[in-house]
């Protein structure tokens, strides 16, 4: 998200990008009720806040605010673009992004720009526009580390074979699907809010209740999604880590945990 003039910026917006910038979302928005609702920027702050909580009703009805103070800006197409996205409504996002200028916006653009490629099956022109987004800010978008189908394969059986030997038994009763990018139809989306850089996902039944499953139900089956672990990480080693990570995450799921429950478990 690009940050406004602060010449032009009321001071709890200002403060409030910048706690966004930290990470801290939910700071963010509080910071942003103080704002005159008047001044569109809160409600495009607001939409990028909810879209990076996953509240995308909550970043719809923002937009819908922003829209008549606005009008067809650089900061409303920029939040736009990224709800769309985050909707999974693909065409929509890419229309949006297309009234932007790299120039203006730079690499973060260039990194939606290229999630967008990597869902539509164009990884070569995701990896060229990773490139470019590394030229303009090799600090904050480094090129994803990227391994061979084997290797990360390897790197998933190497995380198995380190589970403790209960929960590695838990997997042998699991699917485990590696797939370059998730689709609409594997999430579910947008009903289920898996948004497009989801990094796994669990679907089918829970472990303990398999023998109770449908017939025409899919098996118990954890799914991890390579590139967007590659474009999550920011080297070969932080690579490994969240495959590993989220292999458990997952496998906490399969188990029956809900996030809590799966936080508690210690796979990490």
């Amino acid at each position: 998200m690009r940050a406004a003039d602060p010449e032009e910026t009321p001071e709890a917006l200002e403060a409030a990008l910048e706690a966004f910038d930290r990470g801290e979302v939910e700071e963010a928005l509080a910071l942003l009720e103080s704002v005159d609702p008047g001044v569109g920027e809160r409600w495009t702050t607001t939409v990028h806040a909810r879209v990076e909580l996953g509240d995308l009703a909550g970043a719809e009805d923002a937009l819908a605010r922003a829209r008549p103070l606005l009008g067809a800006t650089p900061e409303l197409h920029w939040a736009e673009g990224r709800l769309r996205l985050a909707q999974w409504r693909l065409a929509e996002a890419r229309a949006a992004f297309a009234h932007l200028d790299v120039e203006r916006e730079g690499a973060p653009l260039l990194e939606d720009l290229a999630l967008l490629a990597d869902l539509s099956g164009d990884l070569r022109a995701a990896d060229q526009l990773y490139r470019r987004a590394a030229r303009l800010d090799p600090e904050g978008s480094p090129l994803p580390p990227r391994l061979s189908p084997e290797n990360f394969e390897a790197s998933v059986a190497r995380a198995a074979e380190a589970l403790p030997p209960e929960f590695r038994r838990a997997l042998e009763e699991t699917a485990v699907v590696i797939d370059p990018m998730p689709t609409a139809e594997i999430v579910g989306a947008p009903e289920s809010g898996h948004p497009p850089d989801i990094l796994g996902l669990f679907v089918g039944p829970v472990l303990s209740e398999r023998a109770h499953s449908a017939p025409d139900e899919l098996p118990p089956t954890i799914f991890l999604f390579q590139r967007n672990l590659e474009r999550a990480a920011r080297s070969r080693g932080e690579l490994v880590r969240e495959i590993r990570t989220t292999l458990y995450h997952e496998l906490g799921h399969a188990l029956g945990f809900d996030e809590e429950g799966v936080d508690a478990l210690g796979l990490g």
